[in-house]
């Protein structure tokens, strides 16, 4: 079996598992609902604050490690290494620094400074980094579901239910106990896969994190402070300049758009481990074909998710309540964000699997510039619209700067039966414009109607775009 076969064999399941991941990550939550609602707003507020806090401090202590096993991995082959080499090693010293946060957050509990809660939540820190180590770890060793079942379905699940059966029976704590039940239910799992992947990997590897991979971790760990930084920034731009309301509706509308990044962003775990095990030829010839096909199935997903949100904008935005229905266009502008993603922002995963990371962390600073300069402009003129444009301007420069860096590095990633995937995401947009343009009206049927027949053609082009792109694929492989 050739290297573009067995690649493209991983690719078409690792498309089931992420499509079956996004239903999870819809479904696994649903017991977080039925918790806020059984603890209150403001015992639920703090779980929600204490865990926001929790991932932070739990990313920050990995220093990117759990990101660069999904180079490092594939990578082992490649340089006749063990195939679990840096495994253990990355484990043990994000545990290190886990435990080290957990003690301070314990002597900090004394002070006036630190809730006498939060101890009780730091007892899943331990947890949390192990589950990020090992779970990246199976990513990298092309095994993305069982990531996907556990951190989407299980520990979600988990974690809720054991807090209200603790509430119930009066246990004090209910909500941090719970989480640690969860966070080490998954922890374990994970472990118990990874072992069985790799039953000759040693528990303790008597040795560091080798110098390779904390050379290409280091900067993804400082770029995870500045991506998060980065998503954030037009929220937090709309609370300063047009206030609290204007935010919700923005957080709102951001939250639903996201529909479209969560499948972009799901496929970052897939295409980073077949690039990394690409060595120099087989990126000049295999890359296009991998490359294509991810981008064709990001963006076929993203349209069908496109279409329906651009018809029934007022009615998804309705759920939330009338309150957040403040210029629904900028849902359309955020929905073009996204697609421009999806076609030309997986070439920073490219980059990534090459090895690119400090290039990684230099373009999401100069992202973040961008952010911030286009945010003070636009948000004060256009509103929620401006902050939408702000986030689209940053995005596109990031894209041209990303592709101009693969062509000078002779690769050109796109083929040319992704023209079509184009105007079908210009189509959208045009859609988009005159439904807003108020030259014709369409009532709740008659949007149902064009959706149907929207996903009719959607289906139409799938099996011919589909078999084409397959047919380059077999080309590719039988022309080595």
């Amino acid at each position: 079996m050739g290297n573009l076969e067995s690649d493209s064999k991983f690719l078409k399941k690792a498309m089931i598992v992420n499509v079956v991941g996004t239903i999870l990550k819809v479904c696994g939550p649903l017991l977080t609902f039925v918790m806020a609602r059984i603890f209150g707003a403001a015992e639920f507020g703090i779980f929600i604050s204490a865990q926001t806090l929790l991932l932070t401090i739990a990313h920050s202590a990995t220093l990117g490690l759990d990101k660069g096993l999904y180079w490092y991995l594939p990578q082992n082959k490649l340089q006749a290494r063990k195939d679990y080499d840096g495994i253990m090693e990355s484990f043990w010293i994000s545990a290190a620094i886990a435990l080290f946060c957990t003690a301070v957050i314990f002597v900090g509990s004394f002070t006036p400074y630190i809730s006498k809660e939060l101890p009780w939540y730091a007892l899943s820190l331990l947890f949390y980094v192990g589950s990020y180590v090992f779970s990246t770890a199976s990513e990298g060793n092309r095994r993305p579901q069982n990531a996907v079942f556990v951190n989407s379905f299980l520990t979600v699940s988990i974690a809720p239910a054991v807090s209200i059966a603790l509430h119930f029976l009066d246990i004090p704590h209910a909500l941090p106990l719970g989480l640690l039940v969860g966070q080490a239910v998954g922890f374990f799992v994970h472990f118990v896969l990874v072992r069985r992947q790799f039953p000759e990997m040693p528990f303790r590897p008597g040795k560091t994190v080798p110098g390779a991979l904390l050379k290409y971790s280091l900067p993804l760990g400082f770029g995870e402070f500045v991506s998060a930084f980065l998503t954030r920034s037009s929220l937090w731009m709309v609370m300063l300049f047009l206030g609290p309301e204007k935010a919700g509706a923005y957080g709102i509308m951001v939250t639903i758009s996201n529909a479209l990044q969560t499948i972009r962003v799901g496929f970052t775990p897939i295409l980073t481990p077949v690039v990394a095990g690409m060595d120099k030829g087989r990126l000049h010839t295999d890359l296009k074909p991998v490359y294509s096909y991810c981008v064709f199935m990001v963006t076929f997903i993203q349209l069908l998710i496109g279409f329906f949100i651009v018809l029934f904008p007022d009615l998804i935005l309705g759920i939330a309540g009338k309150d957040f229905i403040v210029q629904p266009e900028t849902l359309g502008f955020l929905l073009l964000v996204h697609l421009v993603a999806g076609f030309g922002g997986m070439s920073i995963v490219v980059l990534n699997g090459m090895g690119k990371s400090l290039y990684s962390l230099i373009i999401d600073i100069v992202s973040l510039a961008v952010a911030l300069v286009s945010g003070y402009f636009l948000i004060p003129a256009f509103g929620l619209v401006g902050a939408a444009l702000s986030m689209l301007t940053y995005n596109i420069v990031a894209i041209v700067c990303n592709n101009i860096y693969l062509f000078k590095l002779d690769l050109q990633p796109y083929s040319l039966r992704l023209l079509p995937q184009a105007l079908w995401i210009v189509g959208l947009i045009a859609f988009y414009i005159v439904l807003n343009m108020g030259i014709f009206t369409l009532v709740f049927w008659q949007k149902a109607v064009v959706y149907v027949i929207v996903l009719g053609l959607l289906g139409l082009y799938w099996k011919i775009a589909k078999k084409k792109l397959d047919d380059d694929r077999k080309q590719a492989g039988g022309a080595k």
